[in-house]
C-alpha cells in the first residue's frame, strides 16, 4: 500500500513538473556523478569510497539518520520515476535494469531498518 501511495505522489510530483535536478543543488552539495565516478581509476575510486566511509562515520547517530532518511527518499523518487516509464513502456534496457536494482536496495533497506536493534535508554 505504501509503495502505491509513493508512485502516485511520485508520478503526481512529476506531472505537475516537481522535479529536482541537479542545477537546483549547490556544486558543494552534490556528490561525484556517475560519469565522473566512471572516469576514475579503481585506485582513485577506492580513496574517495574510503574518504565517504570516513566522513559518514564521523556524523552523530542523528546525522546518520538524517542521510539514511534523504538516501531513502532519493531513492524511492527515482523508483517511482522508474516504475511510472516501466508503466508507460517507455523505459529502456538499462534503466530496466537500474529498476531491478534499486528495487533490490530498496528491499535491503527496509530489511535493515526491520532488523535493527533499538536504541538504548538513558
Amino acid at each position: 500500500m505504501r509503495h502505491l501511495l509513493v508512485l502516485f505522489f511520485t508520478a503526481a510530483a512529476i506531472l505537475m513538473g516537481v522535479r529536482a535536478g541537479a542545477a537546483d543543488i549547490p556544486p558543494d552539495k552534490r556528490g561525484t556523478n556517475r560519469e565522473d565516478w566512471k572516469k576514475l581509476s579503481p585506485e582513485d575510486r577506492a580513496k574517495e569510497a574510503e574518504k565517504r566511509r570516513d566522513e559518514f562515520n564521523k556524523l552523530t547517530p542523528e546525522q546518520k539518520e538524517a542521510k539514511r532518511k534523504e538516501f531513502k527518499e532519493r531513492l524511492e523518487k527515482r523508483l517511482g520515476e522508474l516504475r511510472c516509464k516501466q508503466t508507460n513502456g517507455t523505459i529502456s534496457t538499462d534503466e530496466n535494469r537500474e529498476l531491478s536494482r534499486r528495487e533490490q536496495l530498496l528491499k535491503r533497506f527496509e530489511q535493515a531498518a526491520t532488523n535493527a536493534p533499538a536504541a538504548p535508554k538513558p
